[in-house]
């Protein structure tokens, strides 16, 4: 009889333990979303210009999808973990292990996932750097769609300004057109800015997954590091596979660096047209408030 109702409280624990997991995983909000800046560019003039802002959003978005995953994972391992070790106690310790599953978020269902789908150390090495790589990708891809709507803005203004030398445009179209180029300017930057936040919580998952799996093999580290820029010879073996994840590492590492030259190149930008004497009055009290050198 005791049996039974252990089995009883186990199967409605690991159910509270799902439900759990399910709820959590919904919940799960990771630093700069691009959700939390606000589309304020309506393109009336330039919408080619603001073509690859829209993808900029996106973006975010593919890079959320597998630590939100990670995280859901986390949770349910947890509540399965309490489940099957608890006894009388099984409902509190499956509510708990569900708990620190999802505290832990997306690293300890990531590297869980990763023991399940790859037995063999030196292929999940591998792995971590596939999805490195993919990220990285998707990355650099934003980095270019950034760097296509400065350049589109940035000719734009040009154009703007000889109108307004020359006294070809009105005030007022003047005005709102130079409100949407500074206004598509703040937005890329403020989205790039999130998407770099984003990519730097993927890339911390994937680290601390494949760290622990370093440690594991009874690799450090540091002596991976030494012998991907060829500084040193480890005291034993390292799998070739480690060596190439710390070089994609590095390189993603690097692409955030890229990133951040790009957000302040966009924030140049603004300031230069906002301080720009020759626009007269077409920029204070619109979208350049505040904005000016």
């Amino acid at each position: 009889m005791t049996s039974r109702s252990s089995h009883c409280t186990a199967a409605r624990a690991l159910a509270a333990a799902v439900a759990l997991s399910l709820g959590l995983g919904g919940c799960v909000t990771l630093g700069n979303p691009t959700s939390t800046v606000a589309q304020s560019v309506v393109a009336n003039y330039y919408p080619r210009c603001y073509e690859p802002v829209a993808y900029l959003r996106q973006s975010e978005e593919r890079l959320q999808q597998s630590v939100v995953a990670g995280a859901a994972t986390g949770a349910l391992a947890g509540g399965l973990l309490g489940a099957l070790t608890g006894g009388d106690n099984a409902g509190r310790n499956a509510l708990i292990g569900a708990a620190v599953g999802a505290v832990a978020g997306g690293v300890s269902g990531y590297y869980m996932e990763k023991q399940k789908q790859v037995a063999e150390d030196s292929a999940r090495f591998a792995a971590y750097g596939d999805d490195i790589n993919q990220a990285t990708g998707e990355f650099d891809r934003t980095i270019a769609s950034a760097k296509q709507a400065q350049s589109c803005y940035q000719k734009e203004y040009q154009t703007l300004l000889q109108a307004k030398r020359g006294k070809r445009m009105s005030d007022s179209e003047g005005r709102a057109r130079l409100a949407e180029i500074v206004t598509g300017l703040n937005e890329t930057n403020a989205l790039m800015t999130a998407v770099d936040g984003r990519l730097g919580e993927n890339l911390n998952t994937y680290t601390q997954a494949y760290e622990t799996d370093l440690q594991k093999g009874g690799y450090e580290r540091e002596q991976v590091q030494a012998v991907a820029t060829r500084k040193a010879r480890p005291p034993k073996p390292i799998p070739a596979e480690a060596v190439k994840t710390e070089q994609q590492l590095k390189k993603a590492t690097d692409k955030r660096e890229e990133g951040k030259l790009v957000v302040s190149r966009g924030n140049s930008l603004v300031r230069d047209i906002c301080s720009n004497p020759d626009m007269g009055d077409w920029g204070p009290g619109n979208a350049c408030q505040g904005k000016g050198a």
